[in-house]
């Protein structure tokens, strides 16, 4: 190679040891040339190549110093490395984890500054021609909590203890490994945030169930929060997967986490995969909204997509367009989310409040 490259092992420390991050969100989606994500080709040959080069990325707005990318990597022997500008001469190999059938995060650190980031991908006796894709590139600053504001509920609906949740595939089912450290109880939702995974779009249960530990790790060890961000998973064919306990606190929306329940749809619902949800998907959802409705008297106006909470795509723009119809579908009865107030219009696209303690 014509630069040299830093060793993920000279980082490692400094990964492990690193504070945990901010629950919600990270920083900046990194884009190239206002493009998200990546795909390439990878052909088969013996000894090291680099495969692929994304040159500068769109300039970061804010200073990072960590690197957190996800996708699918059909061979191993591919990996990936990180440059600053302003030092282009030290390439960050990136370490994370590769699960079976490809599913991949990797991470890497860099003393805090600012710049745009190069991505390279390099081969070592790739055995047969593949294609690769980024899913997403995060960069961030790494930096401990602020303190949690607490905020006062809204007046809610009638609660109905009684009321059961549709068919959950559980914990077990998906083998959970237990949060990292104890979630804070957050037992009264009183608003709900729709998210897109903005990865793979599973096609049967047992990808979802796999999937789902994906995302466990990722968040665990890649983002290095206690569980999985979201209390409940959504797949196309209509199977509700159980995420973090739902009486505690989530860490899907940056500065609204309290009493906000988080539920993500698997795939990529924008440009340019464009996933779009499936009948029996939406179906799921408003069986799901109905029982936080009954039980927790939650009005169908808080039915909120990501975005509307700060600057993200999520849940996606085909996602969002179908907020409207989930919120008459699991209104109680229908009319009621023509009269409700939307008691948190003050937040819309803004992450000015603190972010939460839990992670």
């Amino acid at each position: 190679m014509s630069r040299p490259l830093v060793r993920a092992e000279l980082f490692l420390a400094a990964l492990l040891a690193a504070p945990a991050l901010r629950a919600g969100d990270l920083g900046s989606e990194v884009r190239f040339g206002s493009r998200r994500g990546a795909q390439f080709r990878v052909s088969a040959a013996s000894g090291p190549r680099i495969v692929y080069d994304s040159g500068p990325s769109d300039p970061p707005e804010e200073d990072w110093d960590t690197v957190l990318i996800q996708g699918e990597l059909p061979d191993p022997s591919v990996r990936f490395s990180a440059a600053r500008s302003g030092a282009p001469g030290v390439w960050v190999e990136l370490e994370g984890k590769r699960f079976p059938g490809g599913r991949f995060w990797a991470k890497g650190r860099f003393p805090r500054g600012s710049g745009a980031l190069r991505l390279r991908a390099t081969g070592d006796g790739v055995k047969a021609e593949h294609e690769v894709t980024l899913y997403g590139v995060e960069v961030f600053a790494d930096v401990p909590d602020a303190p949690t504001v607490p905020e006062n509920p809204p007046p809610r609906g009638p609660m109905d203890p009684d009321a059961r949740p549709p068919l959950l595939h559980g914990r077990a089912e998906w083998k959970a490994l237990p949060p990292t450290s104890p979630i804070p109880p957050d037992p009264l939702p009183w608003r709900v945030t729709l998210h897109h995974s903005d990865g793979r779009r599973t096609a049967s249960l047992a990808e979802s169930l796999e999937e789902t530990r994906f995302i466990q790790d990722f968040h665990q060890n890649g983002r290095k929060w206690y569980d999985i961000a979201y209390h409940y998973a959504v797949d196309s064919l209509g199977n509700v997967i159980e995420g973090r306990p739902l009486e505690t606190l989530g860490a899907h929306t940056l500065g609204v986490n309290e009493g906000n329940v988080g539920i993500v749809l698997f795939g990529r619902y924008h440009a340019p995969t464009n996933d779009a949800a499936t009948p029996a998907q939406l179906a799921a959802l408003g069986e799901l909204g109905r029982f936080l409705v009954r039980r927790f008297g939650v009005e169908p106006v808080s039915l909120k997509g990501h975005r509307d909470y700060g600057t993200t795509d999520c849940p996606g723009d085909l996602a969002y367009l179908k907020l409207p119809e989930l919120r008459r579908a699991v209104a109680l009865p229908p009319t009621a989310i023509m009269t409700a107030p939307d008691w948190d219009a003050q937040n819309a696209r803004t992450s000015a409040a603190s972010p939460s303690a839990a992670r």
